[in-house]
């Protein structure tokens, strides 16, 4: 669904929703007392509106929580807000309107994207976000449609849709959910897996570099320790190395490597593990009714709560960026073992260190040595990112919000953390290829290893003499990421 796929409310869920509105419409026409609904909201908890004014005040319940602000968010991530916020409705505890669904499930099959501002959630529900969804339906604000922008008016109207009138609930219905927080965080798992897939590989091509011992990914050490992560890594970086003859006994290795080198199962294994928390954690936000008041259409009852507190979600990506902090610990440590063999090596610098290299420009090829002091900074930046941020809200509204999870900040502190790795993993790489040649006979690598090197080899000598190293940079996050699922398949799949 965030990348455009149409969608359609089964039955099922259809008859949910209708049932739990059903629900909403009946206790208020017998005066019950409903957070949201008949009363004001946050600290107007307490206050009670007309009952004839229960539907006017819906639009203004929109327009007085968009608090939202700074850059737009991309496309993909907002339809992926809005898919889960469907979800939500579809659980039937929501006790929307049926129409309010359908607009939602409209927008998304017409390919009609609120502009939805990056900040503004304290993670107790996205709803400074989220408002912006409910001016589209409304026929406000502002929309992207194939790239461009348009007003929302303009666009429902050349879609042949109508404005939706809000009946009283649906205003809390559409804002109060972690919906921009989970959307993000279903995108950023896939992104991962590829992400700690790629790790192994360059950490295999580092040991083909440095001739590392393989003891560590020995199928016993993994078993007997029964991790998961561990023996899921430990498979990979075998599978990259099989048919190498660079790290068979003999071929001159310590008989125990650094430890950068050495505890990569065991560190790549629990960053793999916690990346198993958070995916359970998503699915269970996802499949959970999180509303406040909950709607429970069994039981004809509407329930206050804090199921919207997503406090596993925060928790495990809190630990997720520790655990990628540790990957790119690791990563840049390696990184200077390489490096030092690098530049003290006659057949990259020439026996007099300093060659011919430098006469003409730099070429490519040495970009990775360009790059050390900026992967030293990287790895400065990535550490602070692994700090945690669930503990840092202050009271809000006069106190009556005094806890959030901050899990939207959690978020997004992984994306860039992940975005850091990938930088420290290709800058490892080409230090790695400097040590390496594909087709020395007497050096040969593994598979896997091989097919990296050798398009690494064939981008690099592609580039011209005086690229510089940030272009070079760029254009291998490129090429891993076009080719990534074509490497990981030539050892042995995701």
């Amino acid at each position: 669904m965030a990348a455009g796929a149409q969608i359609e409310i089964g039955e099922d869920a259809l008859d949910r929703i209708v049932a739990s509105r059903q629900v909403v419409d009946d206790a208020i026409s017998r005066g019950e007392v409903i957070y949201g609904v008949t009363t004001g909201v946050g600290h107007a908890r307490d206050e009670r509106p007309p009952v004839a004014t229960l539907r006017e005040v819906q639009p203004t319940l929109i327009e007085t929580h968009v608090g939202a602000m700074g850059p737009m968010l991309p496309p993909e991530r907002v339809r992926a807000a809005m898919a889960a916020r469907l979800i939500g409705f579809a659980r039937g505890g929501a006790g929307v309107s049926l129409p309010v669904a359908r607009g939602v499930e409209a927008l998304l099959n017409h390919g009609i994207v609120p502009r939805m501002p990056a900040r503004g959630s304290v993670g107790a529900g996205d709803l400074g976000q989220l408002a912006f969804l409910g001016r589209v339906l409304l026929g406000r604000g502002d929309v992207d449609v194939d790239g461009q922008r348009r007003a929302a008016a303009t666009a429902l109207d050349a879609a042949g849709l109508e404005p939706v009138t809000l009946e009283p609930k649906d205003a809390l219905a559409i804002m109060s959910s972690n919906a921009v927080t989970l959307g993000h965080g279903a995108l950023l798992v896939s992104r991962l897996e590829g992400l700690l897939a790629l790790a192994d590989l360059v950490v295999a091509t580092s040991m083909e570099a440095r001739h590392a011992n393989p003891s560590i990914v020995d199928d016993l050490v993994a078993r007997v320790r029964s991790g998961r992560g561990q023996q899921a890594t430990s498979e990979r970086i075998r599978r990259a190395l099989r048919g190498s003859t660079r790290t068979e006994p003999g071929a001159g290795q310590s008989v125990q490597d650094p430890l950068s080198f050495r505890v990569v199962p065991q560190v790549h294994g629990a960053c793999r593990d916690t990346l198993e928390l958070v995916k359970d954690a998503l699915t269970a936000e996802l499949n959970a009714a999180t509303d406040n008041p909950l709607v429970d259409a069994e039981s004809a009852r509407i329930i206050s709560n804090g199921n919207f507190q997503a406090m596993n979600l925060t928790l495990a990506v809190e630990s997720l960026r520790l655990g990628l902090a540790h990957v790119g610990l690791l990563c840049e440590r390696r990184m200077g073992h390489l490096w030092d063999a690098a530049v003290t090596s006659s057949q990259v610098l020439g026996a007099s260190g300093t060659g011919s290299v430098f006469r003409d420009g730099t070429p490519p090829v040495f970009a990775g040595l360009g790059l050390r002091y900026p992967a030293a900074a990287s790895y400065t930046r990535l550490r602070m990112l692994a700090q945690p941020v669930s503990l840092d809200v202050p009271p809000l509204d006069l106190a009556v919000e005094d806890h959030a999870t901050n899990g939207a900040e959690a978020m997004s502190l992984a994306e860039e953390a992940m975005g850091l790795v990938e930088d420290l993993l290709v800058i490892e790489l080409l230090v790695a290829v400097l040590l390496l040649d594909p087709a020395d006979p007497a050096g040969g690598m593994g598979a896997g290893t091989r097919r990296l090197v050798e398009l690494v080899d064939a981008t690099l000598e592609s580039l011209p003499t005086g690229t510089l190293p940030h272009d070079v940079h760029r254009h291998l996050i490129d090429l891993l990421r076009h080719h990534l699922d074509e490497l990981i398949g030539e050892e042995g799949g995701r």
